[in-house]
C-alpha cells in the first residue's frame, strides 16, 4: 500500500475551521463542556497546522509502516518535534515558547479526554488558551499568509453576569483547602512545562499571559505566578493588550547578542553584525522587536528579536555585512 496522499490546503482549511470552531464555542453565552471542547479543539487545529507546515516542505507526516496496519499519521508530540528538528518555525516567533503553550492545552485535553474533570479549572487554562490563539494567528501568517482576524473581530470581549475569576488567585495554593490530587498534578505539570521554557530562554509572553477584569494584558506570566496573585488595575479603560516594556525587551544590545549566539547555529555573531542588520532592516522602529524611552538613549529589545536574529543563516548576515562596509565606505 502506497502512502496516502495529503493535501496542504485541506490541512490548512481545516486547521483554521477547528480554531474558528473553538473561539464560537468558548463564547457562546450557554454551553456546558466548554472548556473541554474548546480545548480539543483548539490542539486539533494545531495539530493540523503542523503537519500541513511539514507537508509544504515534503516532510513525512506518517510513523513507519507496519506490517498489515494502515500507514498511521503522527501525534502533536511528534509533529511538534519534527517543526523543531526540521528548523520549521517561522522566524520572529518562539518555537520553544508556542510548544510550551500548546503542551500544556494537550495536558488539560488529555486529562478531560479520561474523563477527568474539576469545577473552575477553565480560570486556570485561560490565560494559555487567549494568547493560544494570538500565537496561532501569528503562525498560520507567517506560514500560509492566512489571517485567523479575517474571520472574525478582535474587538470580541467576554460579557457575564459576574465578573471573571483571577486565574492567578484561584490557582493560588490554600492549604486549609481540600485539593483534588488531579488538580495539584495538572499545575505541576503547568509549572514544569513553563520552567523548562524559561530555562531555554523563551519568549515568556508567548507561553501565557494574564488579563485583569478589564481585559488589560499586564504582565508576563511564568510558574512563579501559579502561586503569587497578580495585582488588577482599575482604571477603567479598555485595551487589547497592554505591555510593559521592562517585560516585553528586558534585552540590552548585549544582553541580546549573548541570547542569540545562545540559539543561533553558526559563527559566533559580534557588535559589527548587529549594526549591519540594524542598518539593512528597521528592527529599531518595530516596537515587535526594539523599543526606546523617549528620554533613553539606546534601544532595548524582545524576545521576538532574539528569535528572529538567531534564525538568520551566516550567509544572510554575511551577505549583510557587505552591503554595510559599502554603505560605510560610500
Amino acid at each position: 500500500m502506497s502512502m496516502p496522499y495529503v493535501s496542504i490546503k485541506r490541512l490548512v482549511d481545516n486547521s483554521l475551521a477547528a480554531m474558528l470552531a473553538a473561539v464560537e464555542v468558548y463564547n457562546k453565552p450557554q454551553m456546558t463542556y466548554r472548556d473541554e471542547v474548546t480545548v480539543m479543539l483548539i490542539v486539533n487545529g494545531w495539530e493540523l497546522a503542523l503537519k500541513a507546515t511539514l507537508r509544504q516542505k515534503n516532510r513525512s507526516i506518517f510513523y513507519p509502516k507496519q506490517r498489515g496496519e494502515r500507514y498511521r499519521s503522527v501525534g502533536l508530540d511528534d509533529a511538534l518535534g519534527r517543526v523543531a528538528a526540521n528548523s520549521l518555525w517561522p522566524v520572529g516567533i518562539d518555537g520553544p515558547a508556542v510548544t510550551a503553550n500548546i503542551k500544556a492545552l494537550a495536558e488539560y485535553r488529555d486529562r478531560a479526554i479520561h474523563l477527568y474533570n474539576a469545577q473552575g479549572l477553565g480560570a486556570v487554562i485561560y490565560p494559555f488558551l487567549q494568547q493560544n490563539v494570538l500565537n496561532y494567528r501569528d503562525f498560520m501568517l507567517a506560514k500560509f499568509k492566512k489571517d485567523l482576524a479575517d474571520s472574525m473581530t478582535w474587538q470580541l470581549l467576554p460579557l457575564g453576569a459576574t465578573a471573571p475569576a483571577d486565574a492567578v488567585q484561584f490557582m493560588k495554593v490554600d492549604k486549609n483547602a481540600t485539593m483534588v490530587a488531579e488538580v495539584q498534578d495538572f499545575i505541576a505539570e503547568l509549572r514544569r512545562l513553563m520552567d523548562d521554557a524559561e530555562s531555554a530562554g523563551s519568549e515568556m509572553t508567548r507561553v501565557a499571559t494574564v488579563y485583569d477584569i478589564n481585559m488589560q494584558s499586564v504582565k508576563k506570566m511564568t510558574s512563579a505566578d501559579l502561586v503569587v496573585a497578580v495585582s488588577s488595575t482599575a482604571d477603567g479603560q479598555v485595551v487589547l493588550r497592554k505591555t510593559d516594556p521592562n517585560q516585553t525587551h528586558p534585552f540590552s544590545m548585549t544582553e541580546l547578542l549573548d541570547k542569540v549566539n545562545e540559539r543561533h547555529e553558526g559563527r559566533k555573531l559580534t557588535t559589527y553584525d548587529y549594526q549591519a542588520i540594524c542598518w539593512k532592516e528597521p528592527l529599531r522602529e518595530n516596537t515587535k522587536y526594539a523599543w526606546k524611552h523617549s528620554s533613553g538613549a539606546s534601544h532595548v529589545w524582545s524576545g521576538d528579536a532574539v528569535s528572529y536574529l538567531a534564525a538568520m543563516t551566516d550567509d544572510q548576515y554575511d551577505s549583510i555585512r557587505v552591503e554595510y562596509r559599502e554603505h560605510l565606505r560610500g
